[in-house]
């Protein structure tokens, strides 16, 4: 369906996403439109710059409280797109930001959510 209506090169961009966004491709390679609608759909939030992976994981929702989100990233639990965050102290650069907006965060295989910075 989403061929018949969008074209395949849509199709091919939405399969790309989802599996990038599950650790199975290279999120820098989706383009950032593609990229912001998956993440929109997936549950975002807004961030400014300087904010610590610590609070970016409570602000998202993924995780409840601060102590929990230490103990993620401490367990091995926590990703920054797609790679495994192992300093609680970690804030996010320039360098991180995809398409100059965008962070990924995960807990776990299957818990994630995009984090528009501005």
């Amino acid at each position: 369906m989403t061929t018949e209506v969008h074209g395949q090169a849509e199709t091919d961009q939405a399969k790309a996403a989802a599996a990038a966004l599950f650790g199975g491709g290279d999120l820098r390679e989706l383009r950032v439109e593609t990229l912001a609608a998956a993440l929109h759909e997936a549950g975002s939030a807004r961030a400014t710059k300087g904010t610590g992976v610590v609070d970016l994981l409570v602000g998202t929702g993924l995780v409840k409280s601060k102590g929990e989100a230490r103990r993620t990233i401490t367990e091995g639990g926590a990703y920054l797109n797609n790679e495994r965050i192992t300093d609680v102290d970690h804030v996010p650069d320039d360098t991180d930001l995809i398409g100059g907006s965008w962070l990924v965060l995960r807990r776990g295989k299957k818990n994630l959510a995009g984090v528009e910075v501005g």
